[in-house]
């Protein structure tokens, strides 16, 4: 029985190496780099995701995610008392006499309301003192009554206006509560202060103040309140409904009419019990407007009931700690990584996109069940620049692979060298840069003499061994970088070179370079086994002609003169004649 060739077939290689040879490809130096790159953009994302910019790319899902939460609870006891356009009409334009107010806190307060909030500040102004009594009179009648204050900025920092009642009438009220909101970049009111300092004392929030205070409860110190904050120490609003929406809503001149027609026994729309135990929210609407997620603008008494009413029924929203927040930032890297990691055109880009989707479900199910904000923006954008990423490394790679599986195509896999094939297209564009530039061109074509006789000795191997260094030689002889056209060394044949030269005359092709070649050749020794030998090429040399169209004459001519050397003897240069 014949033996099998060797190599026919070959050894399974175990478990073991073929884990090994993975890695070795899995950690290649693009591969390593993207991994760095995950890395990076991982730890960058962690280390700002509390950043302005960040949670301002935040703002838009926090507003969708309100819009699209099943409905909220709402408390029962919040009616709203408005100062609207048909109270302006009926009434008389703004601003009034405060004898109005007296009228609607007696009102309010002999119709049983449980708080009487005023949206509204308080001077002794213009009216006259019978105005003023009338008002003063009612307050220290009413124990349950809340005014505001706020602070407005001068231009400088930590200087402010301060506006507020004036103490004749504050210091009748139950309670004062500031009403200054957080407004983001983009005007939109989402958080609110919950203290500020006035004269050194912490002021809460109206409408903090008064719902813990409905609720039987003192408001908390700050290190002690039971109510969620963000990351800046302020408290999301969670919005119930649009200010639309709002069903206990009663015209302020309406609420007086129904009181004197009630007073004289004449049934009427808006009954007493609409407001016993209520608390009554009072202030302007025809201006005092701001901007929320839920619509465009709503009035000032608009965002106070809401958060009354979050704080009456317990809704708040609270963003995750810092450290869930990164676990979730870092499960998210994790997986974008592993879909990342190979990029495989649409199926990388559609799992992308599912991703991103998945997460956006997950985080609006958190919000709408649990109440929790985690933010949505940063996970996204981690994907999106893990993807960025791995398509640039994608990218990279097909052209690493393109220029190697162009360079096997115009080189000979032996010597290096550019193949025949390659030499062809080459000759037209130095052709033209030569005729262009007004360069000499001239060709160099080399043999080796008796090289079927050195494989016949010595054996094929010693004969490739030959080629190679030969061809290390041609290259160092001629200039392959730092030129616009560089010059050229390709194998032409099986022990035949060729080189294509730029700039150089006749003179200094034939001496300088193609003499100078053909000695260092004939120096050279060469050793197989105990044997030595050495070698010894020929070489034709030719020029382009000035009226010379065609680039391949000036290749017959350089292979007659090879000829030519070869029939003097061998060993030498010759030149074809011009």
């Amino acid at each position: 029985m014949r033996k099998v060739p060797e190599g026919l077939v070959q050894k399974r290689q175990g478990h073991g190496t073929e884990l090994l040879r993975k890695a070795i490809m899995f950690f290649a130096p693009l591969r390593l780099i993207q991994l760095l790159g995950f890395l990076l953009i991982f730890s960058l994302f962690l280390a700002f995701s509390q950043s302005l910019f960040l949670q301002s790319l935040d703002q838009p899902f926090f507003d969708q995610f309100l819009r699209y939460q099943p409905a909220l609870k709402v408390h029962p006891s919040i009616v709203y008392i408005g100062i609207d356009k048909n109270s302006l009409q009926t009434i008389k334009p703004f601003p009034w006499p405060k004898r109005y107010y007296a009228a609607m806190t007696r009102i309010l307060r002999q119709w049983g309301a449980k708080a009487i909030v005023y949206n509204l500040y308080f001077t002794l102004g213009s009216d006259t003192p019978e105005d003023n009594r009338a008002l003063i009179e009612e307050f220290r009648k009413t124990d349950n009554l809340y005014l505001p204050v706020s602070f407005e900025s001068e231009g400088f920092r930590n200087y402010y206006y301060v506006n507020q009642s004036e103490p004749v009438f504050a210091e009748k009220a139950r309670g004062i509560g500031h009403i200054n909101y957080n407004q983001d970049p983009d005007g939109i009111v989402r958080r609110v202060f919950p203290y500020v300092k006035l004269n050194g004392q912490l002021v809460p929030h109206l409408g903090i103040r008064v719902a813990y205070e409905a609720l039987g409860r003192s408001v908390p110190l700050p290190q002690q309140c039971d109510f969620p904050r963000d990351h800046q120490n302020n408290l999301l609003i969670h919005w119930a409904k649009r200010w639309n929406d709002s069903v206990a809503y009663y015209s302020f001149s309406d609420v007086l009419s129904a009181y004197a027609l009630n007073a004289e026994g004449k049934a009427t729309l808006i009954k007493p019990e609409y407001f016993k135990n209520k608390i009554c929210l009072i202030g302007l609407m025809a201006s005092d407007y701001k901007m929320t997620p839920l619509e465009g603008l709503a009035p000032g008494i608009g965002i106070l009931g809401n958060i009354v009413n979050m704080v009456l029924t317990g809704q708040y929203i609270r963003e995750v700690p810092l450290g869930v927040s990164g676990l979730i930032l870092g499960l998210i890297a994790l997986l974008s990584a592993f879909l990342f990691i190979s990029f495989r055109g649409i199926f990388t880009v559609l799992g992308g996109l599912v991703l991103a989707c998945f997460w956006i479900m997950c985080a609006f199910v958190i919000f709408s069940v649990g109440n929790f904000w985690t933010g949505v923006a940063v996970p996204l954008l981690l994907i999106l620049c893990f993807f960025l990423l791995s398509f640039v490394i994608a990218k990279i790679t097909d052209y690493k692979e393109k220029l190697f599986l162009l360079d096997l195509a115009v080189r000979d896999p032996l010597t290096g060298l550019y193949a025949k094939n390659y030499i062809s297209t080459f000759l037209p564009k130095a052709l033209k840069y030569s005729r262009t530039f007004n360069k000499p061109f001239s060709v160099i074509l080399f043999e080796l003499d008796d090289f079927k006789k050195i494989c016949e000795v010595y054996g094929s191997k010693t004969g490739e061994t030959v080629l190679k260094k030969v061809s290390e030689i041609l290259l160092e002889a001629i200039r392959t970088k730092g030129r616009a056209m560089p010059d050229i060394a390709g194998r032409y044949g099986e022990d035949t070179f060729i080189a294509l030269l730029l700039g150089h005359n006749l003179a200094d092709t034939t001496f300088g370079i193609a003499e100078r070649i053909r000695k260092t050749v004939e120096r050279l020794v060469f050793q197989c086994g105990q044997d030595t030998f050495t070698v010894r090429v020929s070489a034709g040399v030719s020029v382009l002609r000035a009226d010379e169209k065609n680039p391949n004459d000036v290749i017959e001519r350089a292979h007659a003169a090879l000829l030519k050397a070869k029939f003097l003897g061998k060993n030498q240069t010759c030149i074809h004649s011009i």
